[in-house]
């Protein structure tokens, strides 16, 4: 029996298509992906993310123990601001991508859905004394409000003025007529664009998703979620990150303190990398991943992900390819048994 969020009857008379996404029954599309992902783009999009995981860790070790699950330092992470990093196993492998924010007697931890027991189980194996760990995913609903104009209409449903928060910021807030037991909101997002990840109580979340549709914003679905995010050159965990594939060689050293004795530290070596994380745009065909990738008659790598871009207008994907292989020779992807032509290009394809 799949999961439903606390919004999922509000899809259905959307007429959203749904698909399995991480154990849930996920919105996919409203209308097209296309048009999600435009509006993303030029306007305001909003986001069901409440599939996702949320944890609270406090206790006076808590920073400590932070930095010793996460490859980040995050004992020293300044009151209401956020910081990506990863917790890794024992042999340097990502078992997950996460975001923690810092507030005055606790940090929360934002982690992806597939993963949400198995981190749980996981930090709870590894606590140290003086540090409590609490899942509040089940009582709280995630939506990210993305695109350019999001601080406009943000601004029309919580008390706070948030036109100064940076990026990578977190505070609490009150919405204007609706009283939440919880509610928070940070710059954060998944999409390349400007906008707002909001944290609410389960009790308020259909009244503050009807509110930001009615002011505006356009519902979108995981469809666009993928190619916004892959136009971001972000990474997707099954694909571009898994518990095979180390931050290394996912291209997210410069996320990991190497002053920190953390787990999965000593499987970390700068001068054995394997395999390296490239973007690629491709002639013809989208590539998909799995999809491999050849130099010459050599296989050397393979498709994380790849996709149609809305905004270019292309064919373009990330690959896992070998380390030592130059990427201005010729490359081809097999697709449908066709070899296809690629160009390795720089991340991320879009920035705004």
């Amino acid at each position: 029996m799949l999961k439903q969020t606390p919004l999922y009857e509000e899809h259905k008379k959307l007429n959203a298509k749904f698909t399995e996404f991480g154990g849930w029954d996920m919105p996919v599309m409203y209308t097209s992906i296309i048009e999600e992902h435009n509006a993303v783009r030029t306007n305001t999009g909003i986001f069901d993310t409440a599939h996702m995981g949320t944890f609270i860790i406090s206790g006076k070790n808590t920073g400590k123990f932070l930095d010793y699950v996460t490859i980040s330092q995050m004992s020293n992470l300044p009151l209401y601001k956020a910081r990506y990093s990863m917790l890794l196993n024992d042999e340097g492998g990502i078992k997950d991508d996460i975001i923690v924010y810092k507030f005055e007697n606790y940090y929360m931890m934002v982690v992806n859905a597939g993963n949400l027991d198995k981190d749980f189980k996981w930090l709870n194996e590894h606590k140290i004394s003086d540090v409590e760990i609490k899942n509040i995913s089940s009582e709280i609903c995630l939506l990210a409000l993305q695109g350019p104009k999001s601080v406009e209409l943000i601004s029309n449903i919580i008390e706070e003025e948030v036109s100064d928060m940076k990026y990578f910021t977190v505070r609490d807030v009150k919405f204007k007529n609706i009283s939440a037991k919880f509610a928070k909101i940070a710059r954060t997002g998944y999409t390349g664009e400007d906008g707002f990840e909001i944290f609410v109580s389960n009790d308020v979340a259909t009244l503050v998703w009807n509110k930001i549709l009615q002011l505006g914003a356009k519902p979108c679905g995981l469809g666009c979620r993928d190619t916004l995010r892959l136009e971001a050159g972000m990474p997707l965990h099954g694909h571009e990150i898994d518990e095979n594939i180390t931050p290394l060689e996912a291209g997210f050293e410069k996320t990991i303190y190497w002053n920190n004795d953390f787990i999965g530290k000593k499987a970390l070596d700068k001068n054995k990398i394997a395999k390296k994380s490239v973007a690629f745009i491709c002639e013809g065909s989208i590539a998909r991943n799995g999809n491999k990738v050849f130099l010459e008659d050599k296989e050397v790598g393979y498709v994380t992900s790849g996709t149609f871009s809305p905004t270019f207008k292309k064919a373009i994907g990330l690959a896992l390819i070998d380390f030592n292989v130059d990427e201005k020779m010729p490359l081809k992807i097999s697709i449908h048994n066709n070899l296809r032509n690629i160009k390795i290009v720089k991340k991320p394809f879009y920035r705004r």
